[in-house]
This record gives C-alpha cells, structure tokens and sequence, in this order.
C-alpha cells in the first residue's frame, strides 16, 4: 500500500497541478518557442550489475513514460526550449550515449526522444549484459559533465545533470565537481540501509552528501525499481518547474525529498 503524501512531498504535489496548469497555458498563449535554450538537462542511468534487466526495462521504460507525461510536457514547453541527453552507465571506464543531444521544440521530438530511451539496448560485456558490473558514480557524473561542456548544452541558459542509481560507487571517486552545473540524484531503494557503509546508512543520504552540488540540488526518492516513473516524473517537474516558482510565495523544500 502506498504511503499519502506528506510533508514536502506534498507540497511539490500540490504546486506541480497548479503550475502545470499555468505552464500550459502560457505555452498556447506564447506561440513559437523562441531559438534560446533555457536548460540543457543530461539523464544518467545506472546499469552496473545489481541493475537486472527487468529492472532496466522498469527504468529506461518509466523515464520515456514520465517524459510522456502531459505536466511535464507542459513545463517542457513554456518558455524557451529545453535540450536533453540521456546515457547509461556502470563502471569507471563504462558509459554509453542512449539519446544525443535533441532540443524539444514539438511534441513530436519529444515524443522521438523518449521513443530512443525506451527502445536503447542494454550495452553488452559479461554474459549478464552489464559490462564489467561495478559501479562508477564519480565517472558518471564526468562523463555527463562531459556531456554538458559540448556545444549543445553550452548554448543553454543553465545546465542540468539527472543522476539514477541504485548504489554507492565501488569504483573510481564518489563524485567529480562540475561548476556552474547543478547535479540532482534519483536514488532507487533509497531508505533501504546500506549494510556495507558503516557512516551513512542510506543510499539517499549517500547521494546528499557526496554527489549533489550546484544551485537547488536536491536528492529524489524511488522506493524501487516499480516506483521508478512517478519519481522520475516528480523529478522532472521539479527541474522544469523554476522558472514558474517565482509565482509561489512559499519556502523552498528541503534537498533532502521523500514521496
């Protein structure tokens, strides 16, 4: 049974219908979408080995359906355009575009978009089809640092890094500083206790205090890989949404969000 929402949850709740009612209708009333980007927003998939592929589909699957989601396409397109990317990653040496760079100026490259990462094949190594199985948390968010310094992303106003996983890095850094780059994390299973990690005792304060960074960062929960599509639809609508926040008069939530 699911738990009501509570607390900031349901603050973002609450906030997400009354603003993507507004984003949507700003959208019609604004015409064409102006050439600027206003955000140029990179998702990272974990892949290692503790991913399986039923697993993979919930993700890769969810992410195409949150990206289908009407709120979120009424935030992608109020105002300036939105570019995005999506890649896969696992161990230090181990990631993989699954959608380039593509700026959402209709529906309909939405639509192509999501298409790519529902449909991209699980890149193959071991016999289990994960590479070599580690984990490189630290590599992933440089290679989407990477990602965001082309040219593409640098004619954004602002760059976002999207971070998903289910585990703590066991190979290469925890993290890699990215200025000027905001870098949120999804943590899948993220209240379950991390029984090899004697400081931190959960996955998405692991996320909180070694990974974030930049300007209004915060840490998304996913209870599991089930509950992958709703938390990465509250995601998405969390870092379309700003540019509408000014309209609240209302504190920000803590980094820190639960469902």
């Amino acid at each position: 049974m699911r738990r009501p929402l509570e607390g900031p949850a349901a603050w973002w709740t609450q906030a997400i219908r009354s603003l993507s009612t507004l984003a949507l209708g700003l959208a019609l009333l604004a015409g064409p979408a102006k050439a600027q980007c206003r955000l140029a927003l990179a998702l990272g998939f974990d892949v290692s080995a503790s991913v399986d592929q039923r697993e993979y589909r919930l993700m890769m699957q969810g992410t195409a359906d949150a990206l289908r989601d009407p709120q979120v396409q009424a935030a992608i397109f109020v105002g300036a355009p939105v570019t995005l990317v999506a890649y896969v990653w696992a161990g230090a040496r181990e990631q993989a575009i699954a959608a380039y760079w593509h700026r959402m100026q209709t529906p309909q490259d939405l639509a192509v978009f999501a298409d790519r990462v529902a449909g991209f094949a699980r890149p193959n190594g071991d016999p289990l089809g994960t590479w070599g199985g580690r984990t490189g948390v630290g590599a992933a968010v440089a290679a989407g640092g990477r990602l965001l310094a082309q040219p593409p992303a640098l004619a954004c106003d602002a760059q976002t890094l999207d971070l998903a996983g289910d585990g703590p890095s066991n190979d290469g850094p925890d993290t890699t500083r990215l200025p000027g780059v905001t870098v949120n994390a999804l943590a899948i299973g993220g209240d379950l206790p991390l029984d090899h990690e004697r400081i931190y005792d959960r996955l998405s304060t692991w996320y909180r205090d070694r990974v974030i960074q930049g300007p209004g960062a915060f840490v998304m929960i996913a209870d599991g890989f089930e509950d992958f599509a709703q938390a990465m639809r509250r995601k998405l609508l969390r870092e379309l949404m700003p540019p509408l926040m000014g309209t609240l008069n209302a504190n920000t939530p803590p980094q820190h969000e639960r469902r």
